[in-house]
């Protein structure tokens, strides 16, 4: 009993030192682990300990910091087990460094891991407001735990993690925030709850509203785990990508060595470049392991469109070769393209793989896009597409079909990752309208640096403006260095077509070779295109507006990054070959610009095909635009007769222009040397119906001393000169398939000029051409003229005649009134073809002979007589001259009579008797006889018989004598034409006849007398001596006998 008693009593007495005795043993311990800690042992019992004011570590930076704690402990047979821990507000401390987490000095208080996998403990938990602050080296994180329950079944709480910025990595998360209810059931925690992101950073990627709702369950011993997380994001966005409302689950199931699970991810719109759309879907499963990652599934979008900027270059495909036989088939195509474009559903199998060694596998299979527009595309057969370490790897067999998009299947081979890819690919015929292209044995082969060559042939037919080309062919070789360039037919290639209309043009089948002019045809480097080509010895053959051309060429070429060509000697020939167009240009140069092109050109000749006009020395500009092709420049005209009509003439601003198959043109026509204008020219010519017209307008052409007639025409030379007047009129040239016709009306008024048989004056007049390309007219063509003086002045006559063809003139015959009678012209023919002489016959009728002496002015002469007669003509290159001219009086004969008064001084006795018995005489017959040039010697005979004294005469005893004589005078004058005038005077006035004359006979009469007598000479009366005609031959009498010797 005592024992007992003492036994208590010394219980009695610990119990009452129990907080001491405690409060010593926890310094002690705390200090053998180098801990700093005050507390204040508020409570101790058998089965509970209260703590109050806790503070672990250094007191200004402490680890630890708890208003209270309380431990439940029982005491078995192994000794003080912790069956429960309480707590109020608990703040701790820790730090991450290289992925291990510090709770600073309460490490020190832990116990040492057994090694043993980690277990829940079996106890009790209460924490009212449990806090930690984690210190790393991406940011500050904070954890809030409050719970309670059994650790390791039936504790439930929350937990609650918040950051405001981590960096991680290249990565960084601003205001990242979980709230997660956490239970334990049989030793396996349960987490539930939401983890929230506000923006999250990436290199360029942006992820804004992210949340991830997560229901996971981790396995005793901790060490696996399976649950799903609901993903959602608001936005995720990249420069060259955007995808929104991303939402979806991710299931998993493992442990640290392999986690698998599937996945089931969709977008609502998203963007990429070139594609956007409106959703896209990613499906399938992954695993995740020590080994690496793997994941198998199948990506589709649908509403995917290309953006607007790419459908815009395939908009603009529509507009490429514009006018050109491709033209309506890239219309088709880009529409084609555009439509395809949209509304698409995409799907592809992905089989994606990544090794420890970083090392990544993606393979794409089964691709296929379907468009609403019908336009399919697939890769399928084969592994599809497979790209790992060794490189990527091609094989399948890609299609494209529908939706009015070429139809076409590539097949794609590939042995191994770094081999070449090659292959084939069938094109069926492209149609669109009345255009079609087609590619025969297409083959190709990629290396893996990227150089890839494709041949093939291709078939093309299709309108080219107007016109068309039907079965144009060229082979292709095309060759890609792998970086930026790409080659097309480094040497030369065969080039043909079957037809091809070009503005009326229709040339047909024909094969030539086009060779590149440097290293390609065609370079492309990037953006920028080279490179040129030639063809040598071009020659074409067809038919313009159905008559038929040919075409040649000695050299064309043309170059790529300048758009520029040049052809040389260049030559059309247009029609039959006996009365064919033809033009020749020695050079053209020019540049494309948009969709036209411009240049110049020279060394121009050509003839319209009936027109008898050739056109040479042409030199100016072109320019073609909008289908209108116009030419400016200059060029000179000749004509094309054998014996040309007109000589050259210089077209100055000449303008061309070809249009809708319709020619025009015009030039101001002038005389080379002078710059003289003598014609403006208006040309108009349909190619469909070969019609067209030529208005030339002669607006006047003044002849005078700056211009003659003989610069413009070579008819002229020998017939006119010194031209002096004013020429003015307008032609019409028309032609058709059938030929060609012209007219024109030209006219002069009051133009003087100098003609072979002598001037003219006031020489007016019409002419109307019914031809005028040959320089016919219709008959009844006529001029008058005020006055021509061939020696004697004619006045007012009026000339009738008709241009006929070949350089000829029928003059239908001319009349003037000529001294009470008529000159008439009689009907000819001039032709002015050859160098030979024209005949024209002037008929003389009724002339009085009072009236001619008063027109030669012969004042002292008096005459009557009425003569007829004609003066053939002969106008060559030397001038004009007469042949056989002759004038004859008429039947009743005629008188002269000098009026004039003359005195025995003047003349003498004998001169004065002489005088008075021939001052008057009367004749039965007179005819004059001329020969020669009219600007020469002219020959004229003159014969009058029948002579008899007239009124007024003195008779005597001789004369009566003499009377009974038959007289005949013979006279022979040699002399110029227009000195006959003169002649003719002497000879019809006799005192000029004595003056002249009768000294003579006086003198030689007085020396034979004085011979006879033996006296001396005695001087008779003199006169001057006056210049007479003469013969040419001094053995030639001036009169031959006209009798035998009389008594």
């Amino acid at each position: 009993m005592s024992v007992a008693v003492v036994v208590l009593g010394g219980l009695l007495i610990v119990w009452s030192q129990r907080k001491p005795i405690a409060d010593r043993y926890v310094i002690q311990a705390l200090a053998d682990r180098g801990v700093t800690a005050r507390y204040t042992i508020a409570d101790l019992g058998f089965d509970r300990q209260r703590l109050t004011n806790v503070v672990i570590g250094d007191p200004k930076r402490p680890d630890l910091v708890a208003d209270w704690i309380e431990v439940d402990t029982s005491i078995g047979l192994i000794g003080p087990t912790v069956t429960g821990l309480r707590a109020g507000s608990v703040r701790v401390r820790g730090v991450l460094t290289e992925g291990k987490l510090s709770l600073g000095a309460i490490d020190r208080l832990l116990p040492p891991s057994t090694g043993a996998p980690f277990m829940l403990p079996a106890i009790n938990l209460d924490i009212a407001d449990g806090r930690m602050r984690i210190e790393a080296p991406e940011g500050v994180i904070g954890i809030k735990l409050i719970g309670q329950g059994r650790l390791d079944n039936g504790f439930a709480g929350q937990m609650a993690v918040i950051a405001d910025h981590l960096d991680i990595a290249d990565c960084a998360i601003d205001r990242l925030a979980a709230t997660w209810a956490v239970r334990a059931t049989a030793r396996q925690p349960h987490l539930a709850g939401p983890l929230r992101a506000r923006l999250l950073v990436c290199g360029k990627t942006r992820v804004s509203g992210a949340e991830a709702l997560l229901d996971a369950t981790l396995e005793s011993p901790l060490d696996r785990w399976q649950g799903k997380a609901r993903i959602a994001v608001d936005r995720l966005g990249h420069p060259t990508a955007e995808l929104k409302q991303l939402a979806g689950t991710i299931d998993f199931t493992g442990s640290a060595r392999r986690t698998t699970g599937a996945v089931d991810l969709r977008t609502g719109a998203f963007r990429t470049d070139p594609l956007a759309g409106d959703s896209l879907v990613l499906v399938g499963r992954y695993a995740l392991g020590s080994d690496g990652a793997a994941m198998q599934g199948q990506a589709s979008a649908k509403g995917a469109a290309l953006t607007p900027a790419w459908r815009k270059r395939l908009a603009d495909l529509s507009a490429t070769g514009d006018g050109t036989p491709i033209g309506p088939l890239m219309v088709k195509f880009g529409r084609a393209a555009v439509a395809a474009s949209q509304g698409l559903t995409l799907s592809a199998d992905l089989d994606l793989a990544t090794q420890t060694d970083g090392s990544v596998r993606v393979a794409v299979a089964r691709v296929r896009a379907e468009s609403v527009s019908g336009g399919q595309f697939s890769l399928n057969d084969g592994d599809g597409v497979q790209i790992d370490s060794r490189g990527l790897r091609v094989n399948g067999l890609l299609s494209m079909v529908g939706g009015g998009l070429p139809e076409a299947a590539v097949q794609l081979n590939q042995a191994a990752a770094g081999t070449p890819i090659t292959g084939s690919a069938l094109v069926r015929p492209y149609v669109a309208g009345k255009a079609r292209l087609a590619f025969q044995a297409l083959d190709f082969s990629a290396a893996p640096g990227g150089a890839t060559r494709i041949t093939t042939r291709a078939s093309l037919s299709g309108p080219i403006g107007s016109g068309r080309i039907d079965g144009g062919r060229i082979g292709i070789a095309a060759y890609w260095d792998g970086k930026a360039g790409w080659r097309i037919n480094p040497g030369c290639a065969p080039v043909g077509f079957d037809r091809l209309a070009v503005s009326g043009l229709v040339l047909a089948a024909s094969r030539f070779t086009l060779c590149a002019s440097g290293d390609s045809l065609l370079r492309a480097e990037g953006n920028r295109l080279s490179g040129g080509g030639h063809i040598a010895g071009l020659r074409v053959a067809g038919q313009l507006s159905g008559t038929p051309i040919t075409l040649a060429a000695a050299d064309a070429r043309f170059g790529v990054a300048n758009r520029d060509f040049s052809i040389a000697q260049f030559a059309a020939r247009l029609g039959d070959s006996d009365d064919g167009s033809m033009l020749d240009i020695s050079s053209v140069s020019g540049r494309l610009a948009g969709a036209g092109a411009s240049g110049s050109f020279g060394g121009g000749a050509g003839q319209i095909a009936h027109v008898p006009l050739l056109m040479s020395g042409s030199a100016g500009d072109w320019r073609f635009d909008s289908g209108k092709l116009v030419l400016a420049g200059t060029l000179n005209v000749a004509d094309a007769d054998a014996n040309p009509r007109f000589f050259p003439l210089a077209a100055n601003a000449m303008a061309f222009a070809l249009e809708d198959n319709q020619i025009t043109a015009s030039a101001m026509l002038v005389n080379p040397e002078t710059g003289i204008r003598v014609s403006d020219v208006a040309l108009a010519h349909d190619l469909d119906s070969g019609v067209g017209h030529a208005d030339l307008s002669v607006p006047g052409i003044r002849f005078g001393e700056a211009f003659q007639p003989a610069q413009l025409t070579r008819f002229t030379y020998g017939v006119i000169a010194d031209v002096r007047g004013l020429v003015s009129g307008d032609g019409h040239i028309n032609w058709t398939r059938d030929g060609v016709t012209s007219t024109g009306v030209f006219r002069t008024t009051n133009t003087d000029l100098a003609a072979g048989f002598g001037p003219v004056t006031g020489l007016s007049g019409e002419i109307r051409f019914s031809d005028l390309l040959n320089l016919e007219t219709a008959p009844g063509q006529s001029a008058t003229i005020a006055n021509v003086n061939p020696g004697v002045p004619v006045l007012d006559g009026l000339v009738r005649y008709q241009l006929l063809s070949g350089s000829r003139v029928a003059v239908a015959g001319g009349r003037w009134p000529f001294a009470g009678g008529s000159l008439v012209l009689e009907p000819s023919i001039l032709d002015f073809s050859e160098s030979h002489g024209r005949r024209l016959t002037f008929r003389v009728e009724g002339v009085d002979a009072a009236q001619f002496l008063q027109q030669f002015d012969f004042k002292n002469l008096d005459a009557t007589g009425t003569f007829d007669g004609l003066l053939p003509m002969i106008f060559d290159e030397q001038g004009g001259r007469i042949e056989g001219g002759h004038l004859t009086v008429r039947e009743t004969g005629g008188t002269i009579a000098y009026v004039g008064e003359v005195s025995q001084r003047d003349v003498g006795f004998w001169g004065n008797m002489a005088f008075q018995a021939l001052k008057s005489l009367q004749y039965k017959s007179l005819a004059i006889e001329m020969n020669g040039p009219l600007a020469g010697e002219m020959i004229t005979e003159v014969s009058f018989a029948g002579v008899n004294q007239g009124a007024g005469s003195k008779s005597n005893f001789l004369i009566r004598r003499l009377q009974k004589l038959p007289l005949i005078f013979n006279i022979r004058i040699q002399a110029p034409f227009r000195q006959l005038i003169d002649s003719a005077q002497s000879y019809y006035d006799p005192q000029r006849l004595i003056e002249l004359h009768l000294p003579d006979l006086i003198r030689e009469q007085n020396e034979s007398l004085q011979r006879q007598s033996g006296a001396p000479p005695q001087p008779g009366p003199t006169a001057p001596r006056t210049t007479t005609p003469t013969p040419t031959k001094a053995d030639n009498p001036v009169q031959p006998p006209a009798s035998e010797t009389l008594p």
